[in-house]
């Protein structure tokens, strides 16, 4: 069975040489990664010269003549481009790695010129020439086994050993071939039995090498996008607090000239309940200032001792009704901390302050589908009025902190947060809507 080439034991070695070809060609495709496209070529090369002795077609057995010494070279080719990628020469040994690509060229060149020879001279001429070339092709691989051993990586070790063991068997198959079935070792196999053992087993090793070198690969890709997540992530907290520290002071500021403006009117029992709700109030934005996110229960705390504040300062004060979606688990869905504060603050101040008779505010939150939909009505004098009444550097200060909020809810949430002001007016009815909406995150 070993005598003979076509047999099924070397017809196992072709179609699993093939099948490797295929899978590491595929893997190209796939990835466009060189060390698997060179290999893949490599591979084919070897498969289609292991193919020669199957054809019984004289056409085909004449083309082979042309062929079979050159795509042996190709293949070479292939393979010291293959090293050079495994082992990265191109960084660590720039030197080596110039004249790697300069024997390499010299594989093609010397592969274009057996073509020419068979041409020519013929198929018995050429057996000479590639046998006169043997010295060369053996200083090509001692250098490139130098470049290897040089490396030191630990890649480069299986590499070696993969090389040499197929170059000890395919040149006992070639010397087999220029002297004689039974020159040099005697066996009952076929001359050829080497190079297809050679060629198998290094194709295993090599397939078992690029699946650990490409997993290492995926390994330090994965560890590189977890640690630029992470800096995203640092950043984006970095960013939070950031915004957080710009509004923070704004609102806490009104409320100190707040307190102020009661002790220079001697007002001692109101300076002293409004002392008392605003350390409350300190407390909890203290609680929540080093939080990126809170639960919808705790805003909601925070804004009814922030609003009771309010309802001191303003003049004949002013009613809020808060109306939530029995389906929305406040102690879980998720929210940027303080961010109702600032359009409660604007709807006061920009709206009921200025106007006559009952002030209404009314907070409504629900589900939209996988969003939440918070609403703020109020009935105060509406935008138009209030932009030509209020002073410049206070709209500028309130835009600044509406615009603060949508950011740090974009950092949250991403861009799908919907932030919407209208202007209402219905009959002698005036007012101002706040429509913001978000993503539903639960704890």
């Amino acid at each position: 069975m070993l005598l003979d080439i076509t047999s099924g034991f070397y017809s196992w070695i072709r179609g699993g040489l093939s099948v490797l070809f295929i899978y590491h060609f595929i893997f190209y495709l796939l990835n466009r990664d060189r060390l698997n496209k060179y290999y893949s070529i490599y591979l084919f090369c070897i498969v289609v010269y292991l193919t020669r002795d199957v054809f019984e077609n004289q056409t085909v057995v004449l083309f082979y003549q042309y062929i079979s010494f050159s795509i042996q070279y190709i293949a070479y080719f292939y393979f010291i481009q293959f090293c050079r990628s495994l082992i990265r020469s191109q960084r660590g040994f720039i030197k080596l790695d110039v004249i790697a690509r300069k024997f390499s060229w010299m594989l093609i060149f010397f592969a274009l010129i057996l073509i020419v020879v068979q041409f020519f001279y013929g198929f018995e001429i050429q057996k000479k020439v590639v046998a006169f070339s043997v010295p060369f092709a053996s200083i090509c691989s001692l250098f490139v086994f130098y470049m290897l051993v040089k490396s030191k990586s630990k890649h480069s070790v299986y590499l070696l050993i993969g090389s040499v063991f197929f170059l000890i068997a395919a040149n006992i198959s070639s010397i087999k071939m220029m002297k004689g079935e039974y020159y040099l070792i005697d066996l009952p196999v076929h001359r050829m039995f080497y190079y297809f053992i050679g060629a198998f087993t290094q194709s295993i090793i090599f397939t078992a090498l690029i699946s650990g070198y490409l997993k290492e690969i995926f390994e330090k890709k994965q560890q590189a996008e977890l640690n630029l997540l992470k800096q995203k992530n640092q950043i984006a907290q970095l960013k939070m607090v950031a915004l957080k520290s710009q509004m923070n002071p704004h609102f806490l500021f009104n409320s100190l000239n707040s307190i102020n403006s009661y002790v220079i009117q001697n007002k001692v029992d109101e300076a002293s309940n409004f002392i008392t709700k605003f350390s409350i109030l300190i407390r909890k934005v203290l609680q929540v200032t080093n939080e990126n996110s809170i639960s919808l229960e705790e805003e909601l705390e925070i804004l009814s001792v922030y609003i009771k504040l309010e309802q001191m300062r303003l003049k004949n004060g002013f009613s809020i009704e808060t109306q939530i979606d029995e389906s929305i688990e406040v102690s879980k869905l998720r929210v940027v901390p303080l961010f109702l504060q600032p359009f409660i603050e604007n709807a006061i101040w920009h709206g009921l302050s200025f106007k006559e008779g009952e002030k209404k505010i009314k907070l409504s939150i629900y589900k939209l589908g996988e969003m939440v939909r918070v609403l703020i009505r109020d009935n105060g004098i509406g935008i138009k009025r209030s932009k030509s009444r209020r002073l410049n550097k206070s709209s500028d200060r309130k835009s600044f902190g509406i615009s603060i909020v949508k950011e740090r809810m974009e950092i949250m949430y991403g861009k799908t947060v919907d932030i919407r002001i209208k202007d209402l007016k219905d009959g002698k009815e005036t007012g101002t809507q706040i429509s913001i909406v978000f993503p539903l995150k639960l704890a």
